[in-house]
């Protein structure tokens, strides 16, 4: 009678035990190159992770704020059909301020080993295989800040690694910083207050010198009335008049 796929696996397995030749990586790859284990780890060529910003208390009440992520895994470029996988995953957390991210360190590393991995798993429909974390970055409350996140799985079934094939960038949310040019609401009511106070006393340092100015320009100077010039005309008399005249007034003599 012959022995069906599965039985084959076993029997296989029990020969390489006896032999001492077993090694938690051998079974492995018989598993994943095996047609009739259903949802076993499959060797990935591709990893798709996306990432939002989530806070979550933590074991000793610690209210963290970070990145809740889920990660899928390809063994096809056509990305139709998501599978298990069975390896170390490594998150690397970079500063998005940063200008040359290739040169730049990671804010934090996250490293989830193989046998913690199904931990994380789950199956949502319809995408099908998955794998969720939460990376807490720091206390809840700090100031928002731009990450990129890259992902690298070392895979177990072929001892090769895969990794993310651009970074995503997103934001840890939290308050905005104050900046030197973003006044505080006091601020800046004092400043309108003050800004206020300013414009009245230009207005009226303004209007008082318009009021000089045309006080000045309006003023009519004194000038005294021309008197009217008096023209005198000599009128010859006769002989017997000029003497009559020279008798009849005499000069008044001190």
């Amino acid at each position: 009678m012959p022995l069906s796929g599965r039985e084959l696996i076993f029997v296989l397995a029990c020969l390489l035990c006896a032999s001492g030749c077993h090694t938690p990586l051998a079974v492995k790859q018989m598993q994943a190159k095996n047609p009739f284990a259903k949802n076993s780890p499959k060797t990935p060529i591709k990893v798709v992770d996306v990432w939002q910003s989530y806070a979550q208390t933590v074991s000793d009440g610690t209210v963290m704020r970070g990145m809740a992520g889920r990660v899928h895994f390809y063994d096809s470029p056509k990305e139709d059909k998501t599978v298990k996988v069975d390896g170390d995953l490594t998150v690397y957390v970079f500063d998005g301020n940063a200008t040359d991210p290739a040169h730049t360190k990671p804010l934090r590393i996250f490293q989830f080993k193989a046998d913690s991995l199904d931990k994380h798993y789950s199956h949502q429909k319809p995408i099908g295989h998955g794998y969720d974390f939460f990376l807490p970055i720091d206390e809840i409350g700090g100031v928002e800040q731009p990450i990129s996140i890259i992902v690298r799985f070392d895979n177990y079934l072929d001892d090769k690694f895969v990794m993310s094939q651009k970074p995503v960038n997103t934001v840890l949310a939290g308050h905005r910083a104050v900046q030197p040019t973003d006044p505080t609401i006091r601020e800046f009511l004092e400043s309108q207050s003050l800004l206020a106070e300013a414009n009245r006393s230009i207005t009226a340092a303004h209007n008082a010198s318009a009021i000089q100015q045309v006080t000045y320009l309006t003023e009519t100077p004194t000038v005294e009335p021309e008197r009217p010039r008096i023209s005198t005309t000599t009128i010859p008399l006769p002989s017997g008049m000029t003497q009559r005249l020279h008798y009849t007034v005499t000069p008044d003599t001190p």
